[in-house]
């Protein structure tokens, strides 16, 4: 049983090391179109967040700016959706609970227009749940600390999302979709 639990996760492993699709600096963020003007640019990136499922927030967001609400990561098995890049990321989010909120910036550059994209990405933590030691960590057929109970006892957990920072493949990804949306 142990073994074969190791060679499944040295093959989950292998499989998920480097492989993002999109090169992290391929694009420079801001990014400037020499020719093409704001409003264009921001109706562009407006269809290509809504593409990527992203909610715009609207009181939030104003002329120039698009902010989104905070959009939940696609697991592995989501392979319809668009939102996580590449194998690692999507390996992270079926494991966690990761959450995506994006602001795209548009501003007036000369004749054209500069866009400026920022992906945050967080994860769902509940504090205090996590074994103190070693030993606990095994410990968990132990039936003194683990007595059924009614779900309406249970005490509701306070969950907080931990900041990861920025999640460069998906500003990179963005870019490249408005780039390629303009063309």
């Amino acid at each position: 049983m142990m073994r074969a639990l190791s060679v499944v996760l040295l093959i989950a492993a292998a499989t998920a090391a480097g492989c993002a699709t999109v090169a992290s600096g391929r694009f420079g963020n801001p990014m400037t179109f020499a020719e093409t003007d704001a409003d264009t640019v921001e109706h562009v990136a407006r269809r290509v967040l809504m593409e990527l499922r992203f909610n715009i927030e609207y009181p939030e967001s104003s002329e120039g700016r698009l902010a989104t609400d905070s959009l939940t990561g696609a697991s592995w098995f989501e392979f319809w959706r668009k939102d996580t890049i590449g194998r690692v990321q999507s390996l992270e989010s079926s494991i966690h609970t990761i959450r995506r909120r994006g602001t795209v910036s548009i501003s007036p550059k000369g004749e054209g227009s500069q866009v400026f994209v920022k992906v945050v990405k967080e994860r769902k933590c509940a504090p205090g749940t996590s074994p103190d030691t070693l030993g606990e960590t095994f410990n968990i057929f132990d039936t003194e600390d683990t007595d059924l109970m009614r779900q309406n006892q249970l005490e509701p957990t306070d969950y907080e999302w931990v900041d990861m920072g920025r999640d460069d493949l998906l500003e990179q990804d963005i870019l490249e979709r408005i780039l390629i949306n303009l063309k």
